[in-house]
């Protein structure tokens, strides 16, 4: 575990990552990214706390190690807190938020005359002593787990959010987060061993695993796009969606007429067959509710209630239609299903494959196989 070298590396790319978090170069996801930047911090500071102790100078700075051990109680409500924004159109700050960093307060409190003084709470009873030393031990690792488990509820959940609003979601789906999520895991799981456990085979590794980790992060977070890249009012709209419940169900239904209903199916499936909106690789629900002139409520109405589909699926199912048809076309070249796909409305190969594959049982290239028996 002793490396200077690999743990200041890790502990400056953090530094200088949570910076350029606070201050994201493309702007995106801005508020999401201060408290990611805020994690980042706190890790930081425990990378340093390992480099003073590496170094033999946790005498020399008692008063900032004890802060720096204490940051890391801000580590799993901030991930919590920047998940929450990432996956939230219209997420705004409130007082309720400073519940989470109630453990992070009582600690600090706990060790303030510490600070202050440079002397330690005396406790006289020592049974008392033993259990505020136990919870102390043990309130990290429970806190970081149920925050993991809260967040990653949400990056779940969110997944099934973007295909009630995206027809292409690769770039929005925020895989990189919930990969880093599994990432954090092991950075608990090693620091464990290096508190308890102290395996020589990962105990040895810890550093260069730190300095992976944190060039990961650097990584996706700094090529990611604005997840909800839409007007502030629009954003209210897809909340509202988002979190719909039966009582918004039943006053949307009261809201469109069957007759209403009709006239608007006929719209929309105009929009589709004929004009073929779908090609469009970018096609949102905003933006179809804005080409039909509707509400995007009345459109998440009659996509989900009378089609029965998420907008996602209601347009990729268009869009292997076009796909099929180019596929048995004389001038198709399937050699090149990249060209196919893109022809199709789709923006990735991925993507093609698997909604093409969901909606026939085939891939295309099995597809085009079974024509040729």
């Amino acid at each position: 575990m002793y490396n200077p070298l690999l743990t200041g590396l890790a502990g400056g790319g953090s530094f200088l990552l949570a910076f350029l978090l606070f201050k994201h170069p493309k702007d995106n996801n801005l508020n999401a990214n201060r408290w990611l930047g805020v994690f980042v911090i706190s890790f930081a500071f425990s990378l340093l706390e390992i480099f003073v102790h590496d170094l033999g100078l946790q005498n020399v700075y008692p008063k900032a190690m004890i802060l720096m051990e204490l940051s890391r109680f801000l580590a799993a409500p901030t991930l919590y807190l920047s998940v929450a924004y990432f996956t939230a159109p219209a997420k705004t700050f409130t007082w309720k938020f400073f519940w989470h960093f109630l453990p992070f307060l009582f600690f600090l409190s706990f060790q303030l005359p510490r600070i202050v003084t440079g002397n330690n709470v005396e406790i006289p009873d020592k049974m008392l002593a033993r259990i505020i030393f136990t919870i102390f031990a043990a309130a990290f690792p429970v806190q970081i787990s149920v925050y993991w488990i809260l967040s990653y509820r949400k990056l779940h959940r969110h997944k099934q959010n973007i295909n009630q609003m995206a027809s292409s979601t690769e770039s929005i789906n925020l895989l990189w987060l919930t990969n880093f999520l599994y990432v954090v895991v092991a950075i608990v799981l090693i620091w464990l061993n290096l508190a308890i456990f102290r395996i020589p085979g990962v105990f040895d590794y810890t550093p260069a695993f730190y300095l992976v980790s944190i060039y990961f992060l650097a990584y996706y977070s700094l090529k990611q796009k604005e997840i909800y890249a839409y007007p502030q009012q629009t954003l209210k709209e897809l909340e509202v969606i988002i979190n719909q419940d039966t009582a918004i169900k039943t006053e949307k239904q009261k809201r469109l007429s069957d007759t209403q209903t009709n006239h608007l199916k006929g719209k929309l499936e105009k929009l589709m067959d004929k004009e073929k909106v779908y090609l469009n690789n970018e096609l949102s629900l905003p933006a179809l509710a804005k080409r039909m002139e509707i509400s995007i409520h009345e459109l998440s109405f009659l996509i989900n209630d009378v089609y029965g589909e998420n907008f996602f699926s209601f347009v990729n199912r268009y869009r292997v239609e076009e796909a099929k048809g180019l596929l048995l076309s004389d001038n198709a070249d399937p050699r090149n299903m990249l060209d196919i796909a893109f022809e199709s409305g789709f923006n990735s190969k991925t993507s093609f494959n698997t909604s093409f594959k969901k909606l026939t049982g085939l891939s295309p290239t099995d597809f085009l196989r079974s024509f040729e028996k």
